[in-house]
């Protein structure tokens, strides 16, 4: 039975992102484009590990900090270094998305795979496994839609001011608001805590989406 449960949320982690890039996404971003961004998001993600035990004090990971999270906040900005070098070549919407995927998949790969493994194979149950797996879906969107600000930044010099301040809002006030429920507000109830991170992908999805209509018009 604990296989079983292990396996459901395996499934529900990987699932999505492969059915998703195998009939929408595949034109768009070869297998071999795929497999270089999950290679650039190594490698960013290495370089903000080094600026963050250099620079950032070290605390409980399991309690909420402003100026702790607003020093990784900054931090990940590196993300955008990695997709402009991606997108130098690239112009297509659809290949900005491969490669939003492509990362979410990684970062599913490095920070789920493993705990998903050993723990939700456990014999005591655990919906925070679950959990674990419908923060990945949300992780798709919040990815997805980083990298298309990213690449309309690029393409749409006349948006740049506006997609600038999304970019920038979406990486501090995400983390800190997910945080903050997850670590201070709803620290017994984690249910309520996922809402409130589908609810910011919501809102920072919708975002995104009506800047791109708006720089087609």
């Amino acid at each position: 039975m604990t296989f079983l449960y292990c396996a459901n949320c395996l499934a529900l982690t990987f699932v999505p992102p492969w059915i998703l890039y195998k009939y929408k996404l595949i034109e768009f971003a070869p297998v071999a484009l795929v497999v270089q961004a999950a290679f650039v998001y190594a490698g960013t993600q290495l370089f903000q590990m080094i600026l963050m035990a250099t620079f950032v004090p070290s605390a409980d990971p399991h309690e909420f900090n402003v100026s702790q999270e607003c020093m990784k906040a900054f931090i990940t900005l590196a993300d955008v270094l990695g997709l402009h070098y991606l997108f130098q070549k690239r112009s297509s919407m659809g290949t900005a998305a491969g490669i939003g995927l492509s990362w979410s998949a990684t970062e599913s790969l490095f920070r789920r795979l493993v705990p998903l493994w050993v723990e939700a194979r456990s014999l005591q149950f655990s919906w925070n496994h679950l959990l674990t797996s419908i923060e990945a879906n949300i992780s798709i969107a919040i990815h997805i839609a980083f990298a298309l600000l990213v690449w309309l930044w690029i393409r749409k010099p006349n948006s740049r001011m506006t997609v600038s301040g999304v970019i920038v809002g979406q990486k501090f006030l995400f983390p800190l608001v997910t945080s903050f429920a997850r670590y201070s507000a709803f620290v017994e109830y984690p249910v309520a805590a996922v809402i409130v991170q589908f609810i910011m992908a919501v809102v920072f999805g919708v975002t995104t989406w009506r800047l791109i209509s708006a720089a087609k018009n």
